[in-house]
């Protein structure tokens, strides 16, 4: 589900086509994968695209940009292309045994590649925020023979040892979707999940209220928090929903669980107070402690 993102997206294609590579910034639920994604065809249509999900650990990095490599049939020095891609990867590995040896091969095989005339392969690291400054010659680099699009975190910019990286790629800024494209995202999440809300139109207005534009914090309140409680219940916040999808992710039931403070071990889980009421709902197999009574006077 995509919304928006027009001008940052027209922005990371200019680059790209004038052969700069790109740092996409933005904090977490702001649509940074959403946008790679989105663009992923405009970036195949101009050149190979080499796809990493993560730069660390550095290692699975490199392995990830061989298996790319591979897929675009783009050889690395040394190593055969067969029918078998993780026969291939160990001969690799065995050729070229530190992430020195192997990170400079794959440079060179980008760089033979580039070097014959097509337009140079774009590398894409989805989330690049594990980057530590040992990795950053290897990756300067790679920016010097490929189109480098990062998609980082701000607080990322900062970490010690890696500004000339970054001072070799265009910035591109993600900020909240405007209250009009946040709208139309709700509204398309609401159909993709079934949502029925009584007032639509309050319910609505509640999601971009709460949500502040960030793609994430929509989808999280649509999902995983009732159109009642959007509408009604004027404390339930971006962080109410986050968590039950955590929660969700974990395995663990979605129901409310009161927690009472004191020397009574608390169950594992988290206490709620929907609707102006405390709820409780007592997981099976856990008895009352002695001080207690229910239902509570």
């Amino acid at each position: 589900m995509f919304v928006g993102r027009t001008e940052e997206g027209r922005a990371v294609l200019l680059s790209v086509r004038a052969g700069r590579g790109v740092v996409l910034v933005g904090p977490p639920g702001y649509g940074k994968t959403a946008l790679l994604q989105e663009l992923r065809p405009a970036l195949e249509a101009w050149s190979v695209v080499l796809w990493a999900d993560k730069l660390s650990p550095f290692g699975a990095f490199l392995k990830d940009l061989f298996r790319s490599l591979w897929d675009a049939r783009i050889p690395v020095e040394g190593v055969g292309i067969s029918k078998d891609p993780e026969a291939d990867l160990k001969a690799w590995g065995k050729r070229y045994p530190s992430n020195d040896e192997k990170a400079k091969s794959l440079v060179k095989a980008l760089r033979t590649y580039a070097e014959r005339g097509v337009n140079r392969a774009t590398v894409v690291v989805d989330d690049a925020t594990g980057v530590q400054g040992s990795m950053i010659p290897w990756l300067v680099a790679l920016a010097e023979v490929t189109n480098l699009v990062l998609a980082v975190h701000p607080e990322t910019l900062r970490k010690a040892n890696t500004k000339r990286l970054w001072m070799r790629l265009d910035r591109v800024d993600l900020p909240p979707l405007s209250p009009r494209e946040t709208r139309a995202l709700a509204e398309a999440l609401v159909e993709r999940y079934g949502v029925v809300a009584e007032d639509k139109e309050a319910y609505l207005s509640r999601v971009v209220a709460l949500s502040a534009g960030v793609p994430g914090e929509v989808e999280r309140l649509v999902r995983y928090v009732s159109a009642e409680d959007i509408v009604r219940n004027r404390d339930v916040g971006t962080g109410y929903a986050e968590g039950l999808a955590q929660r969700e992710e974990r395995g663990v039931a979605l129901a409310p669980i009161l927690l009472v403070a004191g020397a009574w071990p608390s169950p594992p889980a988290t206490s709620v107070w929907p609707g102006g009421r405390w709820t409780c709902m007592w997981p099976v197999g856990w008895a009352l402690p002695p001080s207690w009574s229910w239902p509570p006077g």
